[in-house]
């Protein structure tokens, strides 16, 4: 038997690798209990990765461990030894979690990728969802849980069915046979971009439909608040003043939105349109998702256009068009004066949530310029972000 230990943020991880049996177990208890005692401020976890077997003793350990631990968790357990773990009771009593299945993304297909992860095409039955975050359990159980909730609301999701492996981190797996994504449909034919905007729109409206009771998922309207507050002082007085009004003053709404609405993040089987990515699911006013997809078809490619190609995979030009495409069908209107009224209120929550990232990621000044030049105007202009 060899233990080893490691603490991150204020978890204190100690490994257990070999046996634990009669013959160690209270030499084990010892070193465990002086390691949590040296770290009295840590949260308890064993990590199971390199356990092989434990015995009725190594189980006694664990179960004191808990009594003095309430929260313990044993992660990375194998099939042999979760086997013992659920026929003794454990899993009834204590957070066991089983190992991981190890993937390697080397040589997939990306399909996408945005600020939490990218998703790759594993095979033609497969797709899998990596995080940036080598520590991102807590955010793929809460998207599944948003997944849930979208489905069982009658949103088409594809609901991650895995958890795995993937290098130091994780992922979640997605069956979508023959899936193909809306932006790799816009690649294979921009000249022709009415089919996938009416998949795009027809999904997007009827996610916009749904009215959840408040409190399920987070007020997207916090979020934006957050962000005008930070921009609000870098703009002349006046114009500050009418950020903050604007936004204070967008109606409450319990309606769900997807948060990050673009071509990367929908796949169409069977004419079906289906969401993988859900970790940004809220509710709130509709103008707050069109200003997150204002920026992914526009904004943020506008100083540099080729941010756009490698992002969504299509060129800039082609953005734009499928940009006021989708958002003439959204409203169902061929006015260009409606149309450019609804763009420019969505353009006063892009440009704000482009200029504080801008800002906060010590970007190059021709971006944060951009977008305090275009406040500027559109704040002079807009007197509700309401349509």
């Amino acid at each position: 038997m060899e233990i080893t230990n490691r603490i991150d943020k204020d978890i204190l991880y100690v490994s257990l690798i070999g046996r634990v049996d009669a013959s160690n177990a209270s030499e084990a208890e010892s070193k465990i209990v002086s390691l949590k005692n040296e770290n009295a401020d840590k949260h308890l976890v064993i990590d199971a990765d390199g356990l092989e077997y434990i015995s009725s003793a190594g189980l006694r350990v664990i179960l004191r461990l808990r009594k003095e631990n309430p929260k313990l968790a044993v992660i990375n357990v194998s099939s042999d030894v979760y086997e013992v773990f659920d026929m003794t009771g454990f899993t009834d009593m204590i957070n066991i979690q089983k190992a991981y299945r190890c993937l390697s993304i080397d040589g997939c297909e990306m399909l996408g990728k945005g600020a939490n992860g990218a998703v790759y095409r594993y095979d033609e039955e497969t797709i899998v969802k990596t995080y940036h975050n080598i520590d991102s359990l807590p955010e793929i159980q809460q998207e599944r849980e948003n997944a849930r909730i979208a489905f069982i609301n009658g949103v088409n999701t594809a609901i991650p069915y895995g958890i795995v492996r993937i290098g130091e981190g994780y992922g979640t797996v997605t069956e979508l046979l023959n899936a193909i994504s809306i932006s790799k449909m816009i690649k294979n034919d921009p000249a022709n971009l009415e089919i996938p905007a009416k998949f795009y729109v027809d999904m997007i409206k009827n996610i916009h439909s749904i009215n959840l009771e408040a409190g399920i998922i987070p007020d997207a309207k916090e979020t934006v608040l957050d962000w005008a507050e930070f921009v609000a002082p870098k703009l002349p007085d006046a114009e500050g003043k009418q950020l903050l009004r604007l936004v204070s003053e967008i109606p409450d709404s319990t309606n769900m939105i997807h948060g990050d609405y673009h071509t990367n993040n929908i796949m169409v089987r069977n004419e079906e349109a289906l969401l993988i990515d859900m970790d940004t699911l809220s509710t709130g006013h509709p103008v707050i998702e069109l200003g997150s997809m204002f920026n992914a078809f526009v904004g943020y490619g506008e100083t540099d256009h080729n941010i756009t190609l490698d992002f969504l995979g299509y060129p800039y030009d082609v953005a734009e068009r499928f940009w006021r495409i989708t958002l003439k069908m959204y409203l169902g209107t061929d006015s260009d004066d409606v149309v450019n009224s609804v763009e420019e209120k969505a353009m006063i929550i892009g440009y704000t949530r482009m200029m504080r990232r801008a800002i906060r990621r010590n970007e190059n000044e021709e971006k944060i310029k951009r977008c305090y030049d275009q406040l500027i105007k559109l704040l002079n202009k807009v007197d509700t972000l309401d349509f």
